[in-house]
């Protein structure tokens, strides 16, 4: 009995480019929602440094009566490098240290935010004048009234969650926390 041998070995050329056509069709549906679910993820750094600020804040709310907006007081600080958000406060006022023994607020406004991110260095602004709304920029130093009332306090991180960096503006990703533990997100960069 004869055996017929079949010579025919490998792939088509048809064959191979219907792979590479459907492996392109893939890439091109699959890498964009990669990099929207990176950034996404990302947004979790804001997130965790408000809510670690936010523990510090009670905690010395609890043993001075009041809240602070000089981050040296609450011994808050973000470490790490390549950091995409700076973390800091806003409020509607400063406030200088009232009570006895308790810490002195730093009184030019300069207290360090978060090093290592892309547009690195401290920022800080004049509570009294900075609202809702104004962002952290690199940088900036000012000088703080001498109101006080420190029933509340807002907490504000901002940043840029994509794999480009990015100079902070106000369409960064901004997110906040109150004293009340809400959190928020204003500007979604993903």
């Amino acid at each position: 009995m004869k055996h017929f041998k079949n010579n025919q070995a490998g792939f088509s050329l048809i064959e191979l480019m219907v792979v590479v056509a459907i492996i392109g069709i893939l890439s091109a549906i699959g890498i964009p929602q990669y990099a929207k679910f990176q950034a996404k993820a990302r947004t979790s750094e804001a997130k965790v440094a408000l809510s670690a600020l936010y523990q510090a804040e009670k905690a010395f709310q609890l043993e001075w009566n009041g809240y602070t907006v000089d981050l040296n007081n609450v011994g808050f600080a973000v470490e790490g490098t390549g950091l995409r958000y700076v973390t800091g406060f806003q409020t509607a006022q400063t406030c200088n240290a009232t009570a006895p023994g308790m810490p002195t607020e730093t009184t030019t406004r300069t207290q360090s935010i978060s090093t290592g991110v892309y547009t690195a260095g401290v920022a800080g602004w004049n509570a009294t004048v900075g609202t809702d709304g104004t962002p952290i920029a690199a940088g900036v130093f000012v000088t703080a009234s001498a109101d006080c009332t420190t029933t509340s306090f807002l907490a504000m991180a901002l940043g840029d969650p994509r794999n480009t960096p990015a100079a902070l503006t106000t369409g960064s990703d901004t997110w906040r926390m109150s004293q009340a533990k809400v959190l928020t997100n204003t500007v979604t960069l993903y």
